[in-house]
């Protein structure tokens, strides 16, 4: 099977054949450059926070093409039927995604636990990302069936901003994701296996 052109989508981690990823233990917040800074790093955080660039980038771009997909464009306000869809989606997305990932089980040696973290980490990130994302294409999907762009630009004014709140890799939401998988006791090394330098993709490609 082809190796996925972005490694966060790959489950593969130290602990399944080989130290893909070495963790810069001791390494912590204040080391994160910042995130545009950090793209330049090489690190396995830089190019999570490159996807997640390309991701919300491409939500404004479904934004930009709308009108030609609803082509009776925004009226004054959404059919009433369409709020609930859209508003119960978001609640959704409000409370199950800060709810990821799960906690780590404490007792894991530090390279089990760093190799944990970054895979639950990674689906973290989707998740949180899917759930948001689901807001602004419920919207679409009822603008064009109504042919009314309105819910499609409510539905996107709530969601984008939970997509970049809930998905973006931000030097707040790392150690907030940090802080979920160390609330049972356990140390996760998340910050030493984000900020380590990510493996290249010959590597992952020859290992699998």
């Amino acid at each position: 099977m082809a190796t996925p052109p972005f490694s966060m989508y790959s489950p593969r981690t130290p602990a399944d054949a080989g130290p893909l990823v070495r963790p810069r233990y001791g390494a912590g917040r204040a080391d994160d450059p910042g995130y545009l800074r950090s793209l330049r790093t090489g690190t396995v955080l830089a190019r999570l926070r490159a996807v997640m660039l390309v991701l919300a980038a491409a939500q404004v771009l479904i934004l930009a093409i709308s009108p030609p997909l609803v082509p009776g464009g925004p009226g004054p306000l959404p059919a009433p039927w369409t709020v609930p869809p859209v508003a119960a989606a978001a609640l959704v997305a409000v409370l199950a995604g800060p709810r990821t990932p799960r906690p780590l089980r404490p007792g894991r040696d530090r390279e089990q636990a760093a190799a944990a973290a970054l895979l639950q980490f990674r689906q973290a990130i989707l998740v949180r990302f899917a759930l948001a994302d689901a807001v602004i294409l419920l919207g679409l999907a009822m603008a064009v069936t109504t042919r009314d762009e309105t819910v499609f630009l409510a539905a996107f004014a709530v969601g984008y901003p939970l997509l970049l709140g809930l998905a973006l890799p931000t030097a707040g939401g790392v150690e907030r994701m940090r802080r979920r998988l160390e609330a049972g006791g356990a140390e996760s090394h998340l910050w030493a296996v984000l900020l380590a330098p990510a493996p290249d993709r010959r590597h992952v490609s020859t290992a699998r």
